[in-house]
């Protein structure tokens, strides 16, 4: 099982990376650049779900830097009452590099369709990871040009993708900053 760590120094990688895509569907092409910073990391490993460790309820870029430093170790983490709920999340995360590297199918996330969620993303990405099926949510900063990692987590009940409209990749380029 991977730990809060493992998470945090696979992600400090992706600091420095940007991903460029080219995806086309139906005579259609859309560009993505896609960035990463340490504030999202916090919320793609499910950390807000520990509603009950009220240290965790501040900057997460400080939280960020403070797992890195062995600050916030796993073992607090794990005492939450409710780090059930993220502990698959936490074992497959130091794999979203490989999600990126892999995909190739990319769906324009329309959230009308998955009325049941509250998620808000613009696309979906969805591979499987050790014997997994999991997901990721992009979304466009406003107020800049490029997506961010909104949401990941892996399979349970529902498939995010089930009625999405699929975008082929045709072009994707990793750029190390």
């Amino acid at each position: 099982m991977h730990t809060i760590y493992d998470c945090v120094t696979s992600f400090c990688p992706l600091l420095d990376t940007e991903y460029h895509l080219v995806l086309g569907r139906k005579g259609t092409a859309v560009e993505l650049t896609i960035r990463f910073g340490k504030k999202d990391c916090f919320h793609l490993m499910g950390l807000q779900y520990l509603t009950d460790m009220p240290n965790l309820s501040r900057d997460r870029g400080k939280i960020f830097d403070e797992i890195r430093e062995k600050k916030i170790t796993q073992r607090q983490v794990e005492a939450s009452d409710h780090y059930h709920k993220i502990a698959e999340r936490v074992d497959l995360f130091p794999y979203l590099e490989d999600l990126f590297d892999s995909n190739d199918t990319i769906f324009k996330y329309n959230e009308k369709i998955n009325a049941f969620s509250m998620i808000q993303a613009d696309y979906l990405m969805k591979n499987r990871i050790q014997n997994k099926n999991v997901f990721l949510f992009l979304a466009k900063d406003k107020k800049a040009e490029y997506y961010f990692c909104r949401s990941f987590f892996p399979e349970e009940k529902r498939d995010y993708t089930k009625n999405q409209a699929s975008w082929t990749l045709l072009f994707k380029k990793k750029i190390r900053l």
